[in-house]
């Protein structure tokens, strides 16, 4: 077997998984590949109890507004409001779970909204508890922090041709479609020959 036999079989198949590729290159490679499907599995699971627990979240909200109804209409809103807040921190940490599956990694600004979801339910609730000032001082302070790391973050995040590697020149995807650019080059355009 000749070395471009033995390149053409390292390469990925765009059709084939890209783990696939890693296990056959070498023993690393393999450890990789089950460390990436046992994430995925893990991660699979997490958003499985996540909406699980939004659904169960959101008849819980429904029910605890319809037992509020007899305290007053204040009484009622302020149960929905505190416990939509929490399904929604909810969603946004099942968002950031998405974020890794189509993107491969975290963002920190799904990490930073997830955590200002949060602290925004927790404020709500202190507010509507009649807490001390310093404790809503506190939260207003860590909300102010956060939304100055998300600006920070949108700001200065990578490009896209940092986060992208470099296609290998010798790939064999590569040289599919470079053959299939010079084959539509070298045809003639339809309807030259009609028109003579």
């Amino acid at each position: 077997m000749d070395t471009n036999d033995q390149a053409r079989e390292n390469h990925h198949d765009p059709g084939q998984d890209p783990g696939h590729s890693l296990n056959m290159s070498s023993s690393g490679g393999s450890a990789l590949f089950w460390y990436l499907k046992a994430v995925k599995g893990v991660l699979i699971g997490l958003l499985v109890i996540q909406v699980s627990v939004m659904i169960w979240g959101t008849v819980e909200t429904a029910r605890l507004a319809i037992r509020a109804m007899p305290y007053g209409f204040l009484n009622v809103l302020k149960s929905l409001i505190v416990n939509s807040l929490l399904v929604l921190a909810l969603l946004e940490i099942s968002r950031t779970v998405v974020a890794y599956f189509t993107l491969g990694r975290v963002k920190v600004t799904f990490i930073v909204d997830t955590v200002l979801a949060v602290f925004l339910s927790e404020a709500v609730v202190t507010w509507f508890s009649g807490e001390s000032i310093i404790r809503a001082i506190e939260l207003l302070l860590i909300l102010l922090v956060l939304m100055i790391l998300r600006i920070v973050a949108i700001r200065y995040q990578p490009s896209r041709k940092d986060i992208l590697p470099e296609p290998d020149p010798g790939s064999a995807s590569l040289e599919r479609l470079l053959a299939r650019i010079r084959k539509k080059a070298a045809q003639p355009p339809q309807g030259a020959g009609e028109r003579d």
